[in-house]
């Protein structure tokens, strides 16, 4: 987050103001919130409620603390683990279960990542439906989706790239 905060938006804030106050166009805490629930299960959804309160304690230290943040921070909390069961409800268990990780495994998460960037985009336009301009909806839902969608591809392609080095560092 502090990445996000520090180096994305504020080199995004040049090229598109009236979205960067919404949604950053690379946002790997997204990839985050995916292996959280994947790991986690349901017991994610706490962990990054209280992970979203210290964040925003330790960058935001101004108390204007309103509803809408409260709203955003429940969605971005349970969306991956409720995205995570939609796929179960539907016959498509991607929870971890012991396996070892495979390509496919991380093909099931980038698609669980997509699915639930859309839950997420559209929770945001609905939260933020008051602040977020009629004629820029579309462009922040887009936002939202690219975002999330690509900062989870540069979480995984890092985390990948981390245990490869890893497992050569064993051998």
């Amino acid at each position: 987050m502090i990445l996000v905060e520090l180096v994305i938006v504020p080199a995004q804030k040049n090229f598109l103001p009236e979205i960067t106050t919404f949604a950053a166009l690379i946002f790997p805490v997204h990839g985050v919130r995916v292996i959280a629930a994947w790991l986690f299960g349901i017991w994610s959804v706490l962990y990054l409620f209280i992970a979203n309160i210290i964040m925003y304690l330790i960058l935001y230290s101004e108390n204007d603390l309103s509803i809408n943040s409260f709203y955003a921070w429940c969605l971005v909390s349970a969306v991956a683990w409720f995205s995570f069961e939609i796929f179960r409800f539907c016959g498509l268990n991607f929870y971890e279960n012991g396996r070892s990780i495979t390509s496919n495994t991380w093909r099931h998460l980038m698609l669980v990542a997509f699915f639930s960037s859309v839950l997420n985009s559209l929770g945001h336009n609905i939260i933020y439906a008051k602040e977020i301009l009629p004629e820029n909806s579309f462009n922040t839902l887009l936002a939202f989706i690219i975002g999330d969608t690509l900062g989870t591809f540069i979480c995984f392609m890092l985390l990948i790239g981390a245990f490869r080095f890893l497992r050569t560092m064993g051998k």
